[in-house]
């Protein structure tokens, strides 16, 4: 068996998986979608089609499927909870574009969702999204398993999780540093919750649904949540370089800080890589799914260091 430092391994089968799985979450999203029957909701079921179609790269469903095929080796059964874990991060994509949050108008090279169908339309479809995982959860497995995984996603969503890690990104845009806290610790406790959170939980969820034990559920958590720091850390590297680009005649001190910064970051986001593909591995050995996981995790470094 390889040892976690000894393993090495591309993305190719990572694009081999999901090149054969995304056809089937397209039209898992599509089947489940919480349409509203009659003729006047023509509007709210565009602006449904439009939120979830096209979409990004579906991580968090395959980030599911595998969490399951970590412990059993397989995922047919759970198709319903990664569609759910899918609509649970539109839905937060959506809250997080409003005017009230982010105050984002482009999302994934279109209008965001309430600039194209107003901010009450868009809160509705964020709503009925999520209202519609908790029951696609509750019907992916036996009764225990599903009603163990529903309370993990709404406790990711919940107070302790997503919402939270919300409200830190809120107050940290509206207040000063003073009031909201701000810090590196700060910051560390947004990502964690806001990005980390529902990484994890998509983890989880897969993971409970095919029978994990308690100390699984950990080391998975762990995984997750070194990732989605990875994962928010790559994308600050990503914000940083396109504002240096954008602000190129800036002075050359403060670009050079930036540089540091970015240098900084990268290193970190390696670290970050290399304890999340050990933990895995550690605990799972090298199958097929841990295979998997740890090409995700290679292609977050990548992103955060090419």
């Amino acid at each position: 068996m390889d040892t976690p430092l000894e393993l090495a391994v591309t993305t190719e089968r990572l694009y081999e998986y999901v090149t054969a799985v995304r056809p089937e979450i397209e039209r898992a999203l599509l089947q489940h979608l919480p349409l509203a029957l009659g003729n006047n909701y023509k509007d709210f079921n565009d602006a449904l089609h439009y939120a979830l179609f096209p979409g990004g790269k579906r991580l968090r469903p395959v980030l599911t499927l595998l969490g399951a095929e970590v412990i059993s080796g397989h995922a047919q059964e759970i198709w319903p909870a990664a569609v759910a874990i899918e609509y649970v991060h539109t839905s937060s994509l959506i809250f997080d574009d409003l005017p009230c949050m982010d105050n984002a108008t482009k999302r994934r090279g279109r209008p965001s969702l309430h600039m194209r169908y107003g901010e009450g339309v868009a809160m509705l479809v964020a709503l009925a999204l999520m209202n519609a995982s908790y029951g696609l959860i509750l019907d992916s497995g036996p009764a225990t398993r599903a009603l163990h995984a529903h309370r993990e996603l709404v406790e990711g969503i919940g107070t302790h999780g997503a919402i939270a890690g919300q409200y830190l990104d809120l107050t940290s845009n509206r207040c000063s540093s003073s009031v909201a806290g701000n810090g590196d610790g700060h910051w560390d406790a947004v990502r964690s919750l806001k990005t980390s959170a529902l990484i994890s939980v998509a983890l989880r969820v897969g993971a409970i649904l095919a029978g994990a034990t308690h100390g699984q559920l950990n080391v998975l958590s762990r995984f997750g949540s070194l990732l989605g720091d990875a994962f928010q850390s790559a994308d600050n590297i990503i914000d940083v370089e396109e504002d240096m680009a954008l602000f190129a005649r800036a002075a050359l001190s403060a670009r050079s800080a930036d540089i540091q910064s970015i240098k900084a970051t990268m290193l970190r986001v390696s670290s970050l890589i290399a304890e999340a593909k050990n933990t895995l591995i550690a605990e799972f050995a090298t199958t097929h799914g841990t295979h998997l996981l740890c090409e995700i995790a290679d292609y977050v470094e990548e992103r955060g260091t090419t």
